[in-house]
């Protein structure tokens, strides 16, 4: 039979807890363990961050090649097929590129916006004689084209009925058979000296608009329907012939991401895309 005083001790023992010794070595290892968990979610939190910067810029650069390359697919369709008029225009560097994209409006039928004069008119006139005036509002981009080939571009400051009148004063005469076209055009381009940089669209001409921002340079490059095969391919079509060569555009873009802080925020995306304009179709 056990004593008094074994039976106290082995219940002290047991009631004890522990050493202070003890519990520091247990703090310590606690605090090595919640160091390493801090770190962890630390290089997670970084590493999810910078992963939304990339898939912002992921996201311009998708949408903006998107938008580039279907109004370069659209380019020329229900526009003038010969003459002075092109579809495409633009300029090469030495920096950025940029390009003008016209394309043609169409009626709710899904018909050409398109007329044709039907009187003779002077220079100096501001309003034309057509056979359908309906479609055309205000404010519109036209393009007036002379049977010679030579055109103009106008804004449309009313129309209906039988005539169609502009804003602006007409710079030569233009007699019956004619034709007036309703125009979609609309500029690419890169503003470089913004922070960040952005890609610009104006539409008809108006003020241009930020589309995307994070663009940093856009490149163009144009296939010509010469010498095939292997085609031409330059830099920028020297003149109105060689515009209406153009078969196909490449463009190049680079986006870099905006708003990161850390170094492993920051990344630069460069992606192509080619279109193949309808500039040659009447």
């Amino acid at each position: 039979m056990r004593s008094r005083r074994s039976s106290r001790r082995s219940s002290d023992a047991r009631t004890r807890g522990f050493s202070l010794i003890e519990l520091l070595v247990s703090f310590a290892r606690a605090g090595t363990l919640l160091v390493g968990v801090v770190k962890f979610f630390a290089s997670q939190v970084k590493g999810a961050r910078a992963h939304s910067f990339r898939v912002e810029a992921q996201q311009a650069m998708r949408g903006s090649l998107d938008a580039i390359t279907r109004d370069l697919r659209l380019a020329g369709a229900c526009l003038p097929g010969d003459g002075a008029f092109t579809s495409l225009t633009g300029s090469n560097g030495p920096g950025t590129d940029s390009v003008t994209i016209r394309s043609g409006l169409v009626r709710a039928n899904n018909q050409c916006l398109r007329t044709v004069t039907t009187a003779d008119s002077g220079t100096g006139a501001t309003a034309l004689t057509v056979e359908s005036g309906a479609d055309f509002t205000t404010n519109m981009l036209a393009y007036v084209k002379h049977p010679n080939g030579s055109g103009e571009f106008a804004f449309v400051s009313a129309a209906g009925g039988t005539s169609v009148t502009f804003q602006t004063s007409m710079t030569q005469p233009y007699p019956a058979g004619s034709s007036v076209h309703g125009v979609d055009e609309r500029i690419y381009e890169v503003d470089d000296s913004a922070e960040p940089p952005i890609l610009l669209l104006t539409i008809n001409r108006g003020e241009p608009q930020a589309f995307a921002a994070g663009m940093s340079d856009l490149q163009f490059t144009y296939v010509l329907d010469r010498n095939c095969p292997t085609c031409d391919v330059v830099d920028l079509p020297a003149s109105t012939a060689e515009w209406w060569l153009v078969n196909a555009v490449e463009v190049t873009a680079t986006v870099e991401t905006v708003g990161g802080t850390q170094p492993e925020d920051e990344a630069t995306i460069v992606a192509s895309s080619v279109g193949k304009p309808r500039n040659l179709l009447p």
